[in-house]
């Protein structure tokens, strides 16, 4: 099968796209990233996008000369109805896994292009049950609900335990969370916190500066950072609507314990209390974690049965779930559907 897959060369869009090369070798890549440079995607994603629609159009008239059986695009914000009907004289199908949350006004204009022709492509892929309240409103007519994949050559260091410290968050900031940490730093309760724009919280910084480290960690940093840390928060954007995400699925294949906000995706993914545990505000984390730092057994025991409950049973390794998922048998036969387990 020839595959044309559309993406920036970076992050999940590039380990995507090596994991689905490994069983559809006939795939070529189209980096998204060279549209615009930083000056002009700050136009598009603060003003609007409708002064670039020639640029993207021009774009794809310029790549795509080659017929393919499936377009597949990961997460691309640089696409309009000009240029999608450019790619559909030359191929079979086109799937858009959405990966993010197009439908809320968090990213400002980043989504405006996407949401006008959503319904056009063949299939849409999801990954936060939460977006499929929007189905109705934007005419889309197949999609699959699936949860987010891992990255076997990534996540999976040992299966077991390579502890240092006690308790770690590894993400950007949003604002609910400089006032969540916050909250815990003030009763006693120190995390270690790794990621960017934690010091764009005018509010908060100041009393968590000491606990951060502001570098923004590739993929593999992250895996790395989490395995040495006994216990792994879980945080849930809220202006996105998110259920879940791919941290949620990330921790416990890097061999640690998740600590998450609670959702009912969540719950009926990883059991409560026997593969993860969750919480619905400050302190109920705390008490949560204290337990289990005093509690050294219960704690590997949660996280060794949430590792086998991701890794060996429902086994959502990206290799494996875009193998099944690219095959158009797969996704007819689970349209409509959120998938815990293929």
């Amino acid at each position: 099968m020839k595959i044309l897959f559309i993406g920036v060369n970076n992050g999940n869009s590039k380990f995507t796209y090596n994991a689905i090369k490994k069983t559809y070798p006939q795939i070529k890549f189209l980096d998204t990233s060279k549209i615009l440079n930083n000056f002009y995607y700050k136009i598009f994603y603060h003003i609007s996008p409708i002064f670039f629609n020639q640029i993207i159009s021009n774009f794809y008239k310029k790549k795509i000369t080659k017929f393919y059986d499936l377009v597949f695009f990961f997460n691309v914000e640089f696409i309009n109805e000009d240029a999608l009907k450019t790619i559909k004289k030359f191929s079979k199908r086109t799937y858009y896994y959405c990966a993010d949350n197009p439908f809320v006004t968090r990213d400002k204009q980043r989504w405006t292009l996407i949401k006008k022709i959503i319904s056009k492509f063949n299939f849409i892929i999801f990954h936060q049950k939460s977006r499929e309240k929007y189905v109705g409103e934007y005419k889309i007519k197949k999609f699959i609900t699936i949860i987010p994949p891992y990255f076997k050559d990534i996540h999976i260091i040992n299966g077991k335990e390579n502890i240092k410290k006690n308790i770690v968050f590894v993400g950007s900031w949003f604002p609910e969370r400089g006032k969540f940490f916050y909250e815990l730093k003030k009763k006693g309760f120190l995390v270690d916190i790794f990621g960017p724009h934690w010091d764009k919280d005018k509010k908060y910084y100041k009393y968590l500066k000491e606990d951060i480290n502001l570098k923004d960690l590739s993929p593999r940093e992250v895996a790395k950072t989490i395995n040495k840390y006994k216990i792994a928060i879980g945080l849930l954007s809220k202006e996105n609507e998110d259920d879940i995400t791919n941290r949620c699925i990330e921790i416990p294949a890097t061999g640690s314990l998740l600590c998450s906000e609670r959702t009912a995706t969540l719950k009926k993914i990883l059991i409560e209390n026997k593969e993860a545990v969750y919480f619905n505000n400050p302190n109920e984390c705390i008490k949560k974690c204290n337990k289990l730092l005093n509690n050294p057994k219960l704690r590997i025991r949660i996280a060794r049965k949430g590792h086998n409950k991701i890794v060996k049973v429902l086994r959502p390794e990206a290799e494996r779930v875009f193998r099944k998922l690219l095959n158009p048998s797969c996704l007819e036969k689970n349209t409509n559907k959120f998938i815990y387990k293929f």
